[in-house]
C-alpha cells in the first residue's frame, strides 16, 4: 500500500475498523489483497451495520426507478444526463484514484448508473500523512470552483 512505506517497512498484521464510514472499511479489500493473512477486527455492532447495507445506503437513496433511472429492454438507463457532480472525498491514508482506492470508482459508477458522467473529484486524501496540506488543497479547489461558477455570477446580477 502506497504511503504506508513512508511510515514503516513493517507489514500490516491487523486492521481495526472503528466505524461504518465506507472510506474506512471499504479499504479492507486492498489490505487483504496485499497481506492475505492480516486479521481484520471490528465491533460487532459496526460489522452488523456493514452487513445490513449501511455502507451503500446513500446509493439506494439516489437510485430511484422512474425518477433517477428507468428500465429499458436493454437494461437500466440513467435519467440525470447532463448533470454535473462534485464529489469531495477524504481519506486517511489512501490516495484518491490510486489502485487501492475503492471508494472513488464506486462513487463514479453509482453516479453513472443514474446518468451523471461529468464527475469532478475533489480530494482531501492521505490526511494522516499530509495533514493540513491535504485539507488546504481541497479548500482551494472548492473555492476556485465556487469563484468560477457562472450560475453564481448570473444569479447575483
Amino acid at each position: 500500500m502506497p504511503g504506508r512505506r513512508s511510515i514503516t517497512e513493517k507489514p500490516i498484521v491487523a486492521v481495526f475498523n472503528t466505524h461504518v464510514h465506507g472510506d474506512h472499511w471499504l479499504g479492507n479489500q486492498a489490505v487483504k489483497a496485499a497481506w492475505p493473512d492480516v486479521a481484520i477486527y471490528g465491533h460487532p455492532n459496526m460489522l452488523a451495520l456493514i452487513e445490513q447495507g449501511e455502507g451503500k445506503a446513500w446509493v439506494d437513496m439516489i437510485a430511484r426507478a422512474r425518477l433517477t433511472f428507468r428500465y429499458t429492454e436493454s437494461g437500466p438507463v440513467g435519467l440525470l444526463e447532463g448533470k454535473k457532480a462534485y464529489v469531495v472525498i477524504a481519506s486517511g491514508g489512501v490516495p484518491v484514484d490510486s489502485p487501492v482506492d475503492f471508494a472513488t470508482p464506486y462513487l463514479r459508477h453509482a453516479l453513472g448508473f443514474v446518468g451523471i458522467t461529468d464527475v469532478d473529484i475533489i480530494a482531501a486524501d492521505r490526511i494522516n500523512i499530509r495533514g493540513d496540506e491535504a485539507l488546504d488543497e481541497a479548500r482551494v479547489r472548492i473555492a476556485d470552483l465556487i469563484h468560477m461558477n457562472p450560475l453564481r455570477d448570473a444569479s447575483a446580477a
